[in-house]
């Protein structure tokens, strides 16, 4: 199911809106702060939680980009707030929100799977007088932005994966078989080196604030023997950063590495 919004209500606590995200239960999180008395709303969401994401939120004044939080943030602001306040009445408040929030509203939403339909709910809920034809209208331009919300949680999740296959392909492999492997695919399948070695070397530069590594080289030989033969040599034997150097070419040569990594591998157990 995607990301549908449920407003649930409680006659102390007021309104706390719940949305699901990755398949998880997120809440509103200003909803969360204003129930328990923070006395900057938005700036406690912000200096107490850890896993906020933004997204598209129908309100009364129609739809915001808004901070949502994880359970472990509800239950952080919670305790916080029990911590920290000298008010009882406060404290007793934050013990009876974790009650209500955890025994009653999560069970909830992970008994029925999902949430009622946000669209027809925030315009139930907020928007009763509309007309037919308002109402409608309405109903697309929220139907439209979740939807984009949901394009944008399949291409997080896309990227959370291309980003696991770049740290598996940087992690398992040693400092040698960077070195070999990083020579090979400047070349791989007859592609220009020379343009290959500078794109990488180039991306090298502005990731580490360089200048140029070939003005560093060249000074480097004026006063030091042997001398080094390469941009690389450099980056090896004076960085030291063969590593970073080898993960920026798995961004950009992400395919090609990966080909390589196997053959390498394959060789080695052949070998064995």
């Amino acid at each position: 199911m995607g990301n549908e919004l449920q407003v649930f209500k409680h006659k102390e606590f007021g309104e706390i809106r719940m949305i699901k995200f990755k398949n998880k239960p997120y809440a509103v999180g200003i909803d969360v702060t204003k129930v328990l008395e923070y006395a900057n709303p938005s700036k406690a969401v912000i200096q107490h939680c850890k896993g906020i994401t933004k997204l598209g939120i129908p309100s009364q004044g129609g739809v915001q980009e808004t901070n949502i939080i994880p359970e472990g943030d509800i239950y952080r602001l919670i305790v916080k707030a029990a911590d920290q306040s000298k008010n009882s009445k406060i404290k007793e408040k934050a013990e009876k929100f974790e009650s209500w929030i955890f025994d009653e509203v999560l069970p909830t939403i992970r008994k029925t799977g999902g949430y009622v339909a946000s669209e027809d709910l925030f315009i139930n809920t907020y928007l009763p007088y509309l007309d037919e034809q308002s109402k409608m209208v309405f109903r697309n331009t929220l139907e439209t932005v979740r939807k984009q919300n949901e394009i944008i949680a399949l291409k997080e999740k896309e990227i959370e994966h291309k980003e696991d296959v770049i740290v598996g392909l940087v992690d398992e492999i040693s400092l040698a078989e960077k070195r070999q492997i990083l020579n090979r695919v400047v070349r791989y399948k007859g592609a220009n080196y020379r343009e290959r070695w500078n794109e990488l070397y180039k991306q090298f530069e502005m990731k580490y604030h360089i200048e140029s590594i070939k003005n560093k080289l060249e000074k480097y030989n004026k006063s030091h023997k042997p001398k080094l033969k390469s941009k690389v040599d450099y980056i090896d034997k004076v960085m030291n950063k063969i590593p970073e150097l080898y993960e920026i070419a798995c961004k950009l040569y992400e395919n090609d590495v990966r080909e390589l990594a196997k053959n390498l591998y394959s060789l080695n157990e052949e070998a064995m």
